[in-house]
């Protein structure tokens, strides 16, 4: 298994964050959970650095096509419309679930700012 790690730096684009969210709520988070050979994604941001990413962990470099990064199953790339600044493949080495486990992933869910507005009717 590998994980991955895509940035982008957005100090030079026009795309803003409410639109990244809406893409994730709308349509990515969706398209996403349905790509064979991941095992999950999660998205990060720091707007006050203008960074977007998110982290995968993967079945293999070959169940999950490196140059297609970070399309989506159906080759669109999302509104930031570019390669990211970085992509970066890890073996993985070990994962353990803390105390409070994944059990709960209804409410691990429902702490990104992306899925909120859903949750919240913004």
């Amino acid at each position: 298994m590998h994980l991955v790690i895509v940035a982008f730096d957005l100090k030079e684009s026009g795309v803003d964050f409410p639109e990244l969210r809406a893409w994730v709520r709308d349509r990515a988070a969706a398209d996403y959970a349905a790509l064979p050979g991941m095992r999950f994604k999660a998205w990060f941001s720091d707007e006050r650095k203008r960074l977007w990413g998110a982290v995968y962990l993967v079945d293999s470099a070959d169940a999950f096509d490196p140059e297609r990064l970070p399309r989506l199953p159906d080759g669109r790339t999302g509104p930031v419309g570019t390669r990211p600044t970085s992509i970066t493949w890890f073996d993985l080495e070990a994962f353990v679930a803390g105390p409070d486990g994944l059990d709960g992933l209804d409410e691990l869910r429902a702490a990104g700012l992306s899925l909120r507005a859903e949750r919240t009717g913004a």
